[in-house]
C-alpha cells in the first residue's frame, strides 16, 4: 500500500513539475514584452540644462519628447497593458492557497448522520492546510488571453509612436508660426520705418507748398496703420512663443525663444503612389490597428476556448485537531474536470461580441485607410501650393521692390504723386508677407506629410536642417 502511495505521489510530482516547465518555457517566450519602454524616453534632467533663449527645431522635438503630457500619458499606459500581460499569464503556473480555521461548537449536536447517540462529539476544531491547483487544459483560454494581452501592449506601443508623430507634428507647426511671427514683426517694422520717413519727407513738401495738406494726412494714416500692424505683429509673437512652450510640454514659465529662419530650398512633391505604399508600411496608425485585428481574433479563439472543460490537477495537505481524537494528518490530491453543460447562453454572447469587435475593426480600418489618403493626398498638395506660391511671391516681392523704389524717386523729383508711393508700400509689404506665409506653409505640409506617414518615412521627408534642425 505504500509502495502504492509512493508511485502515485512520483507520478503526481513529474506531472506537476512537466507542467511548470512547459509554462515556464511559454512565459520566456512572451516575457518579450516585459520591462517595455519607448524609444524616446529619455533622462528628464537634461530639459533642466536646455537654454531656452536658443532652441532649435530639433531642441523642441527632444524637450516635447519628454514633457509633452499627453505622450507620456499614453507612454505610461503601456505599464498598465503590460500588467494585464501579466496577470493573464500567472494562470500558467499553479495557484497555492494557505487554509486555517479554528471553531467551536455545541458537543450535544446531532450525528452526522442525522440521528441521537450517546457518543460524545467534538467541541473544538481546527486545520491548517495548503491546497494547489495546477490547470491542465482549459480550452485554450489561458494561452490566448495572455497572447491576446500582449498583443494589446503592442499595440500601445504603436499608439505611443502615433501620439509622438503627432507631437512632432504640432511642436513644428508651433516652431514654424513662431518663426513666421517674428519674420512678419521685421516685415512690419521695416514698413513702419518706411512710411514714417514718407511722412516726413510729405510733411516738408506740404510745409514747402509742393503738395496738399490731404497727402500729409494721408502719409500720416498710413504710419498709424504701420504701428497698428507693428501692435498686431507683437502680439502674434507673444502668443506664437506661448503656444510652442505648451505645445512642448514645458511647466516652467521661462522666457522661450528659438533659433531658426526661413527654408531656402523647395523641392516638388513626390508621387503619391509610392508614398501611398510607403505609409501603409510605416504609418503606426494602420500598424496598431493590425495589431488590434490580430488581437481581436485571439480574443475569439478565448472566448471559444469556454466551449470545452478544464482538467486540472488539484491536491491538498495538511492537519486538523479536534479536542476528541487529537490531531492527524490529512492529504488529497487528484485529476479533475470542470464542464459547465449550462451557463444560459454565456459562452455563446462571449464569442458573438469578440466575433462583433472584430468586425468592427476590419471595417475601421478600411475608414480609416480613406482618411489617411486623403489627408496624405491633401498635405502633398498643400506642399505643391506652397512651393507655387513662394516661387510666386519671390517674383512678386521682386517687382514691388523696383515699383516702390521707382515711385519714391519720381515722387522726390515731382513726377509722381503722394498715393502711388503709398500704394507700393502696401503692395510691398503685403508681397513679403505672402512670401512668409507660404514658406512657412511649406513646412508645415512637409511636416504634415512626416506624421501622416510616420517617423519610418524615406530620407527625402526626414527633418531638414531648416529652422536650426540639426543633422
Amino acid at each position: 500500500m505504500c509502495a502504492d502511495r509512493t508511485q502515485v505521489a512520483f507520478i503526481s510530482t513529474a506531472i506537476v513539475f512537466f507542467f511548470i516547465l512547459f509554462n515556464t518555457s511559454v512565459w520566456c517566450e512572451t516575457e518579450g514584452i516585459r520591462g517595455t519602454t519607448v524609444s524616446f524616453d529619455a533622462d528628464a534632467d537634461a530639459a533642466q540644462g536646455t537654454d531656452y533663449q536658443s532652441l532649435s527645431l530639433e531642441d523642441c522635438l527632444f524637450l516635447a519628447r519628454k514633457l509633452n503630457p499627453g505622450l507620456l500619458g499614453a507612454a505610461e499606459r503601456i505599464r498598465e497593458l503590460t500588467a494585464d500581460y501579466q496577470a493573464a499569464k500567472s494562470k500558467f503556473f499553479p495557484r497555492l492557497v494557505l487554509i486555517s480555521y479554528y471553531d467551536r461548537t455545541n458537543p450535544d449536536r446531532l450525528s452526522p448522520g442525522g440521528g441521537l447517540t450517546t457518543q460524545l462529539l467534538f467541541k473544538e476544531e481546527a486545520l491548517t492546510s495548503v491546497s494547489g491547483k495546477q490547470i491542465i487544459y482549459d480550452g485554450g483560454k489561458t494561452y490566448y488571453n495572455s497572447r491576446a494581452a500582449k498583443i494589446g501592449a503592442e499595440a500601445q506601443r504603436q499608439e505611443v509612436q502615433r501620439i509622438a508623430d503627432e507631437v512632432a507634428f504640432t511642436v513644428t507647426d508651433a516652431f514654424y508660426r513662431l518663426i513666421e511671427a517674428k519674420e512678419n514683426l521685421k516685415v512690419a517694422l521695416e514698413a513702419l520705418q518706411q512710411r514714417q520717413e514718407f511722412a516726413t519727407l510729405t510733411e516738408a513738401f506740404f510745409k514747402a507748398g509742393k503738395v496738399t495738406e490731404l497727402d500729409s494726412f494721408r502719409a500720416q494714416s498710413q504710419v498709424s496703420d504701420a504701428e497698428q500692424a507693428k501692435v498686431e505683429a507683437e502680439n502674434a509673437l507673444s502668443l506664437a512663443r506661448e503656444i510652442l512652450a505648451r505645445s512642448i510640454g514645458l511647466k516652467e514659465e521661462k522666457p522661450l525663444d528659438i533659433q531658426g529662419q526661413l527654408p531656402q530650398e523647395f523641392t516638388p512633391a513626390s508621387d503619391i503612389n509610392s508614398l501611398w505604399q510607403e505609409t501603409l508600411k510605416t504609418n503606426p496608425e494602420i500598424k496598431r490597428l493590425d495589431l488590434e485585428i490580430e488581437q481581436s481574433q485571439t480574443q475569439i479563439k478565448a472566448a471559444r476556448g469556454a466551449y470545452f472543460p478544464e482538467v486540472s490537477l488539484q491536491g491538498d495537505l495538511g492537519v486538523r485537531h479536534h479536542d476528541l481524537g487529537g490531531t492527524k494528518g490529512e492529504w488529497l490530491a487528484g485529476v479533475f474536470m470542470e464542464f459547465p453543460f449550462f451557463e444560459g447562453g454565456l459562452t455563446r454572447a462571449q464569442v458573438a461580441k469578440a466575433s462583433s469587435q472584430y468586425l468592427q475593426l476590419q471595417e475601421k480600418k478600411r475608414d480609416r485607410l480613406n482618411g489617411i489618403k486623403v489627408d496624405l493626398t491633401a498635405a502633398m498638395k498643400d506642399q505643391e501650393n506652397a512651393r507655387q506660391g513662394v516661387v510666386t511671391t519671390r517674383q512678386t516681392v521682386a517687382t514691388n521692390e523696383e515699383a516702390y523704389a521707382s515711385a519714391k524717386a519720381l515722387y522726390q523729383h515731382g513726377k509722381a504723386i503722394g498715393l502711388d508711393v503709398l500704394q507700393a508700400q502696401v503692395d510691398l509689404a503685403g508681397s513679403r508677407f505672402n512670401s512668409i506665409k507660404y514658406a512657412v506653409a511649406y513646412e508645415i505640409a512637409r511636416a504634415h506629410i512626416r506624421q501622416i506617414a510616420g517617423s519610418g518615412l524615406s530620407e527625402s521627408y526626414q527633418q531638414s536642417n531648416i529652422g536650426g534642425q540639426k543633422k
